[in-house]
């Protein structure tokens, strides 16, 4: 994130690939890492009261443990209140994908995050298999389901609003909840945000999110404008609007008036791009220019809090040549996992299928 300008942060992945939730003990280290390089985060380890299943037929389901959701939540509660106080961590709680809490887990969830002062991170209204199974399991959508609880509230981040009808919109902008925007992760699925432009219409907060590799902010406002003016056209939205939704729609979603921007009193989180790049098209407006003719690759500098934390492609305290290394391992690693946890548990080469039939000399 910092070699992509990232200077804030909070994690969006989903446990739908985990055994169950996320531990303190990696949370704590991450803190203690973003600290390290220098980078602003709200953590807090994911927790759910269910899984999804597949069963011999195939079919998804969800089952529920909700004893263990509730400690998880306990778990999770714990983590923020050791976090407070700390320079660049603050707390977030993290409940996983709606479709796998239960009604108990949320209002809980909600409540402790008026305790704690937090924003809550809850993944909803993002695919037809959640909707399907919120549907099948409380007879409607998510947000309205929410709504329901009492637990659409200003505290709530919401990634994606993909799937979220024209009622659930209208839900999200009474409550104020914060629409959590990551185009390039909903385009390479076939998925879009319908739309950017209508969001921002309503009042609803729009705050870009990346929730992929690569974490590029500007390949993010990139494809989200080539979303929103293939859906409303060419005028339904600006490189203005889009910039602002990374700085400023973050910003207010996570309650904070000091970041997003660059004036007098707020804190020093500045990103610097080559707007003179050999690979970059040539400059009009600058802000234009990034989104429409450049990536995250022109990063130059990432500066958190008023410290260097990145410039050229160096990182504070890390041989990047070597973490190269170490995570294309770990990825590795975990691709050879994935046929003892697939249905029939076909090989590795059935799962993922190279491009072209490979070359195999003597």
């Amino acid at each position: 994130m910092l070699l992509n300008g990232i200077t804030s942060a909070a994690p969006i992945a989903s446990l739908f690939y985990r055994a169950w939730g996320e531990t303190v003990d990696e949370f704590t280290a991450a803190a203690d890492a973003a600290e390290q390089m220098g980078l602003r985060v709200w953590l807090g380890p994911a927790y759910r009261s269910g899984g999804m299943a597949v069963d011999q037929q195939g079919r998804l389901s969800a089952v529920f443990d909700e004893a263990r959701g509730l400690q998880g939540l306990q778990d999770a509660i714990a983590f923020a209140e050791a976090m407070q106080g700390r320079d660049l961590v603050s707390p977030m709680l993290a409940p996983d994908r709606v479709e796998t809490c239960t009604e108990e887990l949320l209002k809980r969830t909600m409540a402790a995050a008026d305790d704690l002062d937090c924003p809550v991170r809850l993944h909803m209204a993002q695919g037809q298999m959640e909707l399907q199974t919120v549907q099948a399991l409380h007879g409607r959508t998510a947000p309205e389901w929410l709504d329901g609880l009492g637990c659409l509230t200003p505290r709530l981040l919401a990634p994606h609003a993909t799937v979220a009808t024209a009622e659930d919109l209208d839900r999200y902008c009474d409550n104020g909840v914060t629409v959590v925007h990551c185009p390039l992760v909903s385009a390479r699925h076939g998925g879009a945000l319908r739309s950017f432009a209508k969001l921002r219409q309503m009042g609803i907060n729009v705050a870009m999110g990346t929730d992929t590799a690569p974490p590029d902010m500007v390949l993010n406002m990139a494809v989200g404008m080539m979303a929103c003016r293939l859906n409303d056209g060419l005028e339904s939205v600006s490189s203005g609007q889009m910039f602002d939704a990374a700085t400023l729609g973050g910003a207010k979603g996570l309650k904070r008036d000091d970041i997003g921007v660059l004036r007098a009193g707020a804190k020093a989180d500045v990103a610097v791009f080559d707007m003179a790049d050999s690979y970059m098209a040539p400059r009009i407006d600058p802000v234009q220019t990034l989104i429409l003719g450049a990536t995250g690759r022109v990063t130059r500098a990432t500066i958190v809090d008023g410290r260097l934390s990145m410039r050229d492609g160096d990182v504070a305290g890390i041989d990047m040549k070597a973490a190269r290394k170490q995570v294309q391992e770990q990825f590795d690693g975990l691709i050879a996992k994935y046929p003892e946890r697939t249905l029939g548990h076909p090989p590795v080469e059935e799962i993922f299928p190279p491009t072209f039939p490979l070359l195999i000399g003597d």
